[in-house]
């Protein structure tokens, strides 16, 4: 992009008119329980990453471009799912199944037949035992499968799409990921005693992450999914991924520390790029913390969040208490909804050498701005 002045935030409360043919657009939606990323790659392209779901279960990004008087079911041409966390994936079936000319993509261990073996034998078991997120994708291979749909599979170093002067390469998993996560998933499904009891241990779909680098025209995006510590090192080490560095960077897995890699800002990132992420909120754990804000905003003076902060409409103390406990009892699990949505959106006119405009929506705000509560 070649500018290091500092855009400012204009906040609005309508996402008004869709960008031109010629004029780049990244959104970040959230949060709410989720996140999801909008990219508008040129000549009426668009691009989803993820997905999450807002009032009455419809997927934000749908309700995103229809505000702004984009048809998805034309307008869509690739959906990227990078991992299956339920904030990551809720809606993406409904997504598949309105953007009708869009390819769609995920990690290639998703496919893999031990994967949906696992799948298949926990989509059989009450509810409790598996996660929506887990459900979601498998319930999306299936639909593919039945129709003979090919998914695009994302691997390390992997040129996923091309139009145009748009190209997105994924940078996870690893070979080495991928047989780590096919190790973990092996024995998951126990039987003892000829009962075909079930066993499910902590399977973290962090593992196969997909790390995506986009490029249009003179625009280069970093988008880091939840991918931690450990993938970002052997991306770091690969000499077969884009080497140009991005100036607008999708924080991975909301600003927590244990997917913050030094070196990706030293060697992948310009410098003071602009920075986006979504906060995180579950139970009694949120993200980021102070010191991950401190940490981020000591790398750039352009970061925005998606919430003002990370606290939630709750009743009071002792009401919330007693409700909870009988709920609770009564077998019926919670999600907390810890958060008021908001979007933050980049546009820029290709071409211009111009700086990205940044607008913030809803509860979105300067990073500098977020507190915990």
């Amino acid at each position: 992009m070649g500018t290091r002045s500092h855009p400012i935030a204009q906040p609005v409360t309508e996402f008004g008119k869709p960008p031109d043919k010629g004029e780049f657009e990244f959104t970040l939606l959230g949060p709410g329980y989720g996140e999801s990323i909008v990219l508008h790659v040129g000549e009426g392209v668009w691009i989803l990453v993820d997905s999450c779901v807002g009032e009455g279960g419809t997927p934000r990004v749908l309700q995103y471009l229809e505000s702004i008087g984009v048809d998805p079911a034309e307008a869509v041409g690739l959906i990227v799912a990078t991992h299956w966390h339920d904030d990551h994936i809720r809606g993406i079936a409904n997504l598949v199944e309105v953007c009708s000319q869009a390819t769609f993509c995920c990690a290639s261990a998703l496919c893999e037949k031990e994967f949906l073996t696992v799948a298949d034998a926990l989509e059989r078991r009450r509810p409790s035992f598996i996660s929506s997120g887990l459900r979601e994708i498998h319930n999306v291979i299936s639909r593919l499968m039945q129709t003979r749909s090919s998914p695009k599979l994302a691997l390390a170093d992997r040129r996923l799409f091309v139009q145009g002067n748009c190209e997105i390469w994924s940078l996870s998993p690893s070979d080495q990921a991928f047989q780590r996560f096919l190790r973990s998933i092996s024995g998951l499904v126990t039987n003892r005693g000829g009962r075909g009891e079930m066993r499910v241990p902590d399977l973290s779909p962090n593992k196969v992450a997909i790390a995506l680098w986009v490029r249009v025209d003179d625009v280069t995006m970093l988008l880091g999914s939840d991918l931690e510590k450990r993938g970002w090192t052997e991306i770091l080490q690969s000499r077969q991924r884009p080497t140009a560095k991005a100036s607008v960077f999708k924080i991975p897995h909301h600003g927590s520390e244990s997917a913050d890699a030094p070196e990706v800002w030293e060697h992948m990132l310009d410098f003071d790029p602009t920075a986006v992420l979504t906060p995180w909120r579950r139970g009694g754990r949120a993200v980021p913390n102070q010191r991950e804000v401190e940490l981020i905003l000591s790398r750039t003076s352009k970061a925005y969040v998606t919430a003002r902060s990370s606290s939630s409409k709750r009743g009071p103390a002792g009401r919330r208490s007693v409700v909870t406990r009988t709920i609770r009892e009564s077998g019926i699990k919670l999600r907390q909804l810890s958060m008021s949505p908001g979007a933050v959106r980049l546009r820029y006119q290709l071409g211009s050498r111009t700086q990205l405009s940044v607008e913030t929506f809803g509860a979105a705000c300067h990073l500098k701005d977020f507190t915990q509560q």
